[in-house]
């Protein structure tokens, strides 16, 4: 079985500025709102001297016009998920990642509620603690999608380049078990996409082309080493000892001892590691070289979809809810593309400013299942603009739970006509209803009842499709011909207005009913074109509906 790693050195804050827009953004600093100090930086703020554990007011005086951004350890689990859900179309076993940002944050929030927490730690941990996992990795069974991707090379490529257009740094390795696999990816370059390097070096010139050309084969060169897993016994050898997940008591001690790699230390015999650094070592141990299995908790995904967003200003108008909203709802239309869903019901919320009021919740609906991101902001913006913001906005939210089959969404109106048709129709009816509210727009449809004033009935816009086939198969297997208009109250017509083509067919009420009546109607054909339906009632002809 072979498994691919993905170390993903900056992600939450990566995916902070993916949520944001803020890629193409230099200059941005991720910080820790209670201490003010800086947790991580992006190129151009470590160029002008930031560097993590920094206080801001230092990286401001360093850099003026440094974007800051809030770290929240809540959106770390949005952000695991984030990755986690379009690492889902490479691999069905997906195992989430770690945070060490988050895992630092809340050890601070313990050493400012103790001050004996460090001496409780290091009690509980013991000098002997390892760790099965690698914080920041996150890692993939890929030996089942070797055929689906022709190759695990074109996989590992795939993910990488993914990674890359979503603006993440990542580091990739393949290995034979999970463990080998995230160390070798802390030891493995920053992947590069292969085509994208050889265009930037094709349009250098002369010296400095050559020396990128040559930077860019070494770097190709390394990044294959590490996603070779014929090859990596060697790397996994010359695996430095300070890149395993022990203790800082067994880091040094190996030190000490004149280990500086993993070969030289499973060179000694396992019976004196078991006795002077306990069982823990050993097993982790075994779980590199694959004699003991590691057991893996797998992502799940929800069968509900949540994103929230905090925003880095404050929101007085529409347009300015819009720009982070498109996002969002990017988002969304991939994860309703990999589930194969189309949406019905999204549920938009906006918070205010001040937290004691209440958050503005707008229920937006898509009566005929969507799926495409641009169709789903356009309903959002409709709706939008029918409502007024009383402070300015702070915080979004976006949840949906009612899905349908994303072929749904495609046949429920007028199945007779063209797709391109389908299509207009659909969204017309979605646009009316987004902007005059989902009470006001209804469906028509028959129902199973031969008197005609009561074989018709308003329906939600959403069920039209269903619940007219089944009529028409109904009323075909009866045999039964019906107009498509009926008039309020019928018509007197005279004899020489038309001409009987078909009938009678005898309707009559039920003897429950208080009102009582039995008429003989007829397909009959108008004098000024067009077929109507009348009927003969106590010696006199009455127009009751036209036939489309």
């Amino acid at each position: 079985m072979l498994w691919l790693a993905a170390y993903y050195p900056q992600w939450a804050f990566q995916y902070l500025r993916y949520l944001h827009q803020q890629q193409s953004i230099d200059g941005c600093v991720l910080f820790e709102p209670k201490s003010l100090q800086v947790l991580a930086c992006d190129h151009r703020a470590i160029q002008s001297g930031i560097h993590c554990g920094m206080s801001i007011s230092t990286a401001q005086s360093l850099l003026a016009e440094v974007v800051l951004i809030e770290f929240d350890p809540h959106v770390t689990q949005q952000a695991s998920d984030w990755l986690c859900q379009w690492s889902y179309g490479f691999s069905a076993r997906v195992a989430p990642l770690h945070c060490s940002l988050a895992a630092r944050y809340a050890k601070q929030e313990l050493t400012n509620d103790s001050a004996v927490f460090n001496q409780s730690l290091v009690k509980k941990a013991g000098k002997f603690s390892v760790n099965e996992f690698v914080d920041d990795c996150l890692v993939l069974e890929v030996s089942s999608m070797g055929l689906v991707f022709d190759g695990i090379d074109n996989l590992a490529q795939q993910y990488g380049q993914k990674a890359l257009a979503l603006g993440l740094d990542v580091q990739l390795a393949i290995a034979e078990t999970p463990l080998a696999a995230q160390l070798l990816a802390l030891q493995a370059p920053r992947f590069i996409s292969l085509s994208h390097s050889l265009n930037k070096a094709s349009c250098e010139q002369g010296y400095q082309r050559n020396e990128q050309a040559s930077e860019f084969q070494h770097q190709a060169e390394l990044q294959s080493r590490y996603l070779q897993h014929e090859h990596n016994s060697l790397l996994l050898d010359t695996l430095p000892i300070q890149a395993l997940p022990v203790s800082n008591y067994l880091s040094e001690a190996f030190t000490n001892m004149g280990l500086h790699t993993l070969s030289m230390l499973t060179a000694l015999p396992e019976k004196d590691l078991g006795q002077r650094f306990g069982q823990p070592l050993l097993q982790l141990l075994a779980k590199i070289s694959g004699k003991l299995p590691q057991p893996m908790s797998y992502f799940e995904p929800a069968s509900h979809y949540q994103q929230k967003l905090t925003l880095l200003y404050e929101v007085e108008s529409m347009p300015g809810i819009i720009f982070p909203l498109r996002r969002m709802l990017d988002d969304l239309a991939g994860y309703l593309v990999q589930r194969q869903l189309a949406l019905q019901t999204l549920t938009l919320s906006l918070g205010y400013r001040d937290r004691e009021l209440a958050p503005l919740d707008l229920t937006i609906y898509y009566p005929f299942a969507e799926h495409r991101s641009a169709e789903l902001l356009s309903l959002c913006r409709m709706q939008l603009e029918r409502v007024t913001l009383y402070q300015p906005v702070v915080e979004l939210c976006i949840y949906a739970n009612k899905f349908a089959p994303i072929t749904q969404g495609q046949t429920h109106l007028l199945t007779h006509a063209k797709a391109g048709k389908n299509d207009a129709g659909r969204y017309l009816l979605s646009s009316l209803q987004a902007r005059l509210g989902s009470d006001k727009v209804k469906g028509i449809t028959s129902v199973s009842e031969h008197l005609p004033e009561h074989s018709w009935q308003s329906t939600a816009l959403s069920s039209i499709g269903k619940v007219q086939t089944k009529q028409q198969e109904h009323r075909l297997a009866l045999g039964a011909c019906r107009p498509f208009w009926l008039l309020a109250q019928p018509e007197a017509i005279a004899t020489t207005e038309f001409e009987l083509l078909k009938g009678p067919e005898r309707l009559q009420t039920h003897w429950w009913q208080q009102a009582s009546y039995c008429r003989d109607y007829y397909i009959a054909s108008h004098v000024d074109g067009g077929l109507c339906w009348v009927y003969q009632e106590q010696g006199g002809f009455y127009l009751h509906g036209w036939f489309s």
